[in-house]
């Protein structure tokens, strides 16, 4: 498979009036044309800021300040906001975590998914509003001529959660980012959510970099995931790795505090102690130190760098160090002292 999407050591920052808050430091992810790619974390470790850096709505007092961003091999950090334009909802679509507040309350659902097919497809307005007659056929939302009409408020979240999809497929994008899609919506309609965008990418082909905080949905959706913390990436691999060889203690936490089936009444979920570090001053070792009870002084000091654990499997923590002190632990990060 080709790269779509190259990032390389991306750096973004917002320039607060309490000074500069490092939100996203160094990170480097490829997507390969035709894969879905799922980017976990805690609020606040990045997710988000970086999917904005590619789409550049970055918003102010926001700004990239160092690295690429390479789309079909061009650069999306040195195109004007005119070019840009052409991109977003044509080549790259985004799906927005609340629908409710992504779409328009005051145009009909028809109105905002004929746009973008006039614009980017020089459709004119009756071959459009065929088009999105379809699009909403196509994602499961019953009677479309009907609800063609309608306004956002009368749809219900997972509702509305389908037409965002179906907005973001209107122009058939190469990549699609998908910004916590199911955050707001039950269970149920989670799972039908998920299954809908599985269904989507394998018809058109269609990449996917779906981000969110929860592990347990990219399970089935995503061939390989990039774990983020604080602003950088701590692990990356393939699904099968992360869930049954994780070599992060964050990723570790991660996992443990996923509710499992079998759980009896009397079990808990453990959660991770501690906060995530303040990125106004950033640490200058590994930023999971103050939450980490296998941390050495060497973890204080200095950032690991992304080790190599299988050919597609990396992390960055210096208990894969040849060098580091041994510590023994299980892949659950017990310690077996």
């Amino acid at each position: 498979m080709d790269k779509l999407l190259e990032i390389k050591n991306l750096h973004t920052s917002f320039f607060t009036h309490v000074g500069e808050v490092k939100a996203v430091r160094g990170i480097n992810i490829d997507v390969y044309e035709g894969e879905a790619i799922g980017i976990v974390g805690e609020s606040g470790c990045g997710k988000s800021v970086t999917s904005l850096s590619v789409m550049g709505l970055v918003p102010s007092p926001g700004k990239v300040i160092e690295g690429q961003i390479h789309f079909k091999g061009e650069d999306l950090l040195k195109k004007s906001e005119k070019e840009m334009q052409k991109i977003r909802g044509n080549k790259i679509a985004m799906i927005f975590q609340d629908p409710m507040t992504s779409l328009n309350p005051v145009y009909t659902i028809g109105d905002q998914l004929i746009e973008p097919l006039r614009i980017h497809k020089n459709m004119d307005k009756e071959a459009a509003r065929q088009k999105a007659i379809e699009l909403l056929r196509e994602v499961r939302i019953p009677d479309p001529e009907r609800r063609l009409k309608q306004y956002p408020h009368e749809f219900s979240g997972g509702m509305r959660q389908r037409v965002m999809i179906a907005m973001a497929l209107s122009c058939q994008p190469e990549l699609v980012i998908a910004d916590e899609p199911t955050t707001a919506l039950d269970v149920t309609i989670q799972a039908q959510i998920l299954e809908l965008m599985k269904e989507l990418k394998e018809k058109f082909n269609t990449s996917i970099m779906l981000i969110t905080h929860d592990l347990g949905i990219v399970a089935d959706l995503c061939s390989r995931i990039v774990v983020m913390y604080a602003g950088v990436i701590v692990e990356e691999g393939a699904v099968r790795d992360i869930f049954y060889n994780p070599k992060h203690p964050y990723t570790w936490g991660l996992l443990k505090s996923i509710p499992k089936v079998n759980m009896t009444s009397k079990e808990r979920l453990v959660p991770i102690d501690g906060q995530p570090p303040d990125l106004l001053k950033p640490p200058a070792g590994c930023p999971f130190v103050p939450r980490c009870r296998y941390a050495m002084r060497i973890c204080q000091q200095q950032h690991p760098a992304l080790y190599s654990v299988s050919e597609n499997h990396r992390a960055a923590c210096w208990l894969l160090d040849s060098q580091a002190p041994p510590v023994e632990w299980d892949r659950e990060g017990v310690s077996l002292k």
